[in-house]
């Protein structure tokens, strides 16, 4: 299949990232819709739903004191850290100066916003074809059904109140939940709507002319078997594509980088998630998915910026998802993991509302520093909920599937146990009659029945010892990353991981990260007096958050790439069959 006829698609919490597998860089788009209420649902504000852009910020008295006592710890923590660098030859003795968050305060009072002209529009735009223009897309706007990307993002408090609005992913999963839209087929639906937009209106390309294309879909490397069907038959059944091939994130990334082997770390906006990954195959025990990310560590900043009085006082995350594009600007702009940066910074960024363009000045301090910090101090993260989710790879016995013929648990079933006394049903199977000769038996053996159950108990605890600390807290991002390594098989091949720590996502571009996080994992490791192991983390040069999209472009193209194809007579007749025989992860 040729590249121009095949379109890849990654699909994340916040952002979709599409494009043929021919281009450079993919279309990346707000991964949301709004869908128009109806017209006797205006009445009953209890049925109006907004999905928030950053995760909803916890109001508990209790929590935002917890969240000021963490915050001086992490500050006294960077000093410390300062000391133990200076003592590992990294830099010359020197005192580094913080400026106290009340002289911050004081000048951000004082920060008076600056009305800025509107853009003036030239002459040769003041023409009537272009107010002509201007009515009709007023005019279209005002009917549209669906509002995406940019339509979202421009609405006003009032004009949000006529649409309901989804993410139809959170936290690296469907966003399943008992509200309007919440449920599996309207989430799907919701996909469905965003992806045939994206193909139809920035691709420009049909609909009824996509059974002449193959698509891609970068999956979790932490997947549910029933999603992945769902995706499969979206692709193929709904959207009407020739051809499919679903591929892990964290193997694509490894293709994306040119690296054969690596321990992947994801930071997205509202997850990440770590596996080790060889030769193609990421490896399940290593597997893990933490439920913080980006857009936690955006709520953390400006929590912090609310306590120097931060000069844009109107701000609201929750209602305008323009305010919401604001915080994640500064962000992206502002937050470092540089220490050699400290003082007060004098910064100016602007605000754009419907009849105003607004600028403001403001000073930062160490803010800027204890932000990004969150990822390895994850008490801070508890002002978006205090249990953050930690979900490892399900065996295939947890994810029995009713369309699967060879699936774990049928087989499981209806399998017989041979031991001395002859062959026994196992206990709760379905009984087998007929004259059935016993060579087409499946043969279970003992030690298969008696951990059955047990390896389906132990998962839960193994997820809240394992990547969890005392008390419950979900484990720092550097601590998560040295127990997945861990869990490898040999000490090569954790020698192997470690030198070759591949850092993406979006949430992973802060000055600084990549080499403080290689710094915590080399203590970490020097802790345990495992000094063989030598600690690199990469970071390559092209955009992190598009490394797995590119890896997928490349996959599509390889030599063996036809043998991945899974096409749409095959899915109509075969069903789950065929993509457990052609899946090329394990499924």
């Amino acid at each position: 299949m040729h590249a121009q006829k095949i379109i890849v698609i990654h699909p994340g919490s916040l952002n979709l990232r599409i494009g043929r597998a021919s281009d450079l860089n993919p279309i990346t788009i707000l991964h949301a819709i709004g869908r128009r209420r109806k017209m006797d649902q205006k009445l009953h504000t209890n049925i109006m739903y907004h999905d928030p852009m950053l995760p909803r910020l916890s109001k508990e008295k209790e929590v935002m004191q917890e969240f000021e006592e963490s915050r001086l710890q992490v500050s006294h923590s960077i000093q410390s850290h300062v000391t133990q660098y200076e003592e590992r030859g990294g830099g010359a003795k020197r005192l580094r100066v913080a400026t106290p968050p009340q002289q911050i305060a004081t000048f951000n009072r004082r920060s008076v916003p600056v009305e800025l002209p509107l853009d003036i529009p030239t002459k040769s735009d003041l023409k009537d074809s272009t107010d002509i223009k201007e009515e009709k897309d007023e005019q279209s706007y005002k009917i549209k059904e669906d509002i995406f990307d940019e339509d979202i993002l421009k609405l006003n408090v009032d004009e949000a109140c006529d649409y309901n609005i989804h993410f139809p992913m959170k936290r690296g999963d469907l966003n399943l939940h008992n509200n309007i839209g919440g449920s599996l087929t309207s989430v799907m639906s919701d996909l469905e709507s965003i992806w045939s937009y994206v193909i139809e209106e920035r691709m420009s390309i049909a609909r009824r002319t996509l059974g002449q294309y193959g698509a891609v879909l970068v999956i979790s490397d932490v997947y549910n078997r029933s999603v992945l069907r769902e995706m499969v038959t979206l692709l193929l059944q709904h959207l009407g594509f020739r051809a499919c091939f679903l591929v892990q994130d964290h193997v694509a990334a490894t293709f994306g980088a040119g690296l054969g082997y690596a321990c992947v770390v994801d930071v997205g906006d509202q997850k990440c998630s770590i596996s080790c990954v060889e030769d193609g195959i990421s490896h399940p025990d290593t597997r893990v998915r933490l439920g913080y990310g980006s857009g936690d560590l955006s709520q953390v900043f400006l929590a912090l910026l609310r306590k120097c009085s931060f000069p844009y006082k109107d701000c609201n995350v929750e209602e305008s998802y323009s305010d919401a594009v604001v915080i994640n600007n500064l962000k992206e702009l502002y937050c470092h993991l540089n220490l050699e940066i400290c003082g007060a910074q004098e910064k100016v960024f602007e605000v754009k509302k419907i009849n105003k363009r607004l600028r403001y000045t403001l000073q930062l301090g160490d803010e800027c520093v204890v932000a990004p910090l969150a990822f390895f101090h994850t008490e801070l993260f508890s002002i978006t909920g205090k249990k953050k989710s930690v979900q490892l790879q399900m065996r295939s016995s947890q994810q029995s599937d009713p369309e699967d013929c060879f699936d774990a648990e049928y087989i499981r079933e209806t399998g017989r146990v041979r031991n001395g006394r002859g062959d026994q049903l196992l206990d709760g199977a379905m009984p087998i009659t007929g004259d059935t000769p016993d060579e087409e038996l499946v043969v279970v053996d003992n030690f298969d029945v008696d951990e059955r159950t047990a390896n389906v108990r132990n998962t839960d605890k193994e997820e809240q010892l394992y990547f969890s600390s005392v008390g419950g807290q979900i484990v720092p991002l550097d601590m998560a990353v040295v127990r997945s390594i861990e869990r490898c098989m040999t000490d090569d091949m954790k020698r192997k991981m470690y030198g070759s720590i591949l850092l993406v996502g979006g949430g992973s571009k802060l000055s600084g990260f990549s080499k403080w996080l290689e710094q915590k994992i080399i203590l970490h490791v020097r802790s345990a007096e495992q000094f063989a192991y030598e600690v690199n983390v990469c970071v390559k040069e092209m955009d992190a958050s598009m490394i797995a999209w590119k890896g997928a472009a490349i996959m599509s193209c390889l030599e063996s790439a036809p043998e991945l194809w899974l096409f749409a007579d095959e899915w109509q007749k075969f069903g789950l069959r065929i993509l457990r025989e052609k899946s090329i992860f394990m499924w």
